[in-house]
């Protein structure tokens, strides 16, 4: 073995911890909150990726993610320390996307008769496509992700302090300037 190998254990993983999380059907909301409030604690600068898999729409998660992305940036906003003045949220870039399923033949017969396939459900047309999303948290603005087409943007959500903490605030403040 040489000097220059490394070798890793258990207790000393060989990659860095992920920034990216794939919302299932079978995970716990808690848990995905957990490790994006504690990405954003480790390392303030990285975005942070949560998405879903292309499924069939009865299986599709998008709903799942949306609830964990308002959840974390809900949470990641009462985690701001109000003494420090930073109280703007996460910025948000959502990605819909779609991956096609089966083909649909461009003229003649052929064409006709998967359009009729595809109208054969008994209440709904079966649809062929299988959507997926993609959506990035950050602290601050990615440089590039405003021109893209097919991303939309939020913008972050401040915390509001209300009338007692403010004067809280000052007061503390006053006691510290001797």
């Amino acid at each position: 073995m040489n000097s220059e190998e490394v070798v890793t254990t258990d207790s000393q993983p060989a990659t860095p911890p992920s920034d990216s999380i794939r919302i299932t059907r079978q995970g716990k909301i808690r848990y995905w909150v957990k490790h994006g409030l504690d990405f954003f604690q480790e390392y303030p600068d990285k975005p942070l990726t949560l998405h879903t898999s292309p499924a069939d729409v009865a299986q599709s998660t998008i709903t799942r993610l949306i609830s964990v992305v308002e959840i974390l940036k809900r949470e990641y906003l009462k985690t701001l320390d109000a003494s420090a003045g930073q109280l703007t949220g996460l910025h948000q870039y959502n990605e819909l996307q779609w991956e096609q399923r089966g083909e649909i033949a461009a003229e003649g017969e052929d064409r006709a008769s998967s359009i009729a396939r595809a109208l054969e459900g008994e209440k709904h047309p079966k649809l062929t496509l299988a959507p997926y999303m993609k959506v990035t948290l950050c602290r601050k603005a990615l440089p590039g992700m405003h021109e893209k087409i097919d991303v939309t943007y939020q913008t972050p959500q401040t915390r509001r302090l209300s009338k007692t903490t403010k004067a809280r605030l000052k007061k503390k403040a006053k006691q510290q300037m001797p």
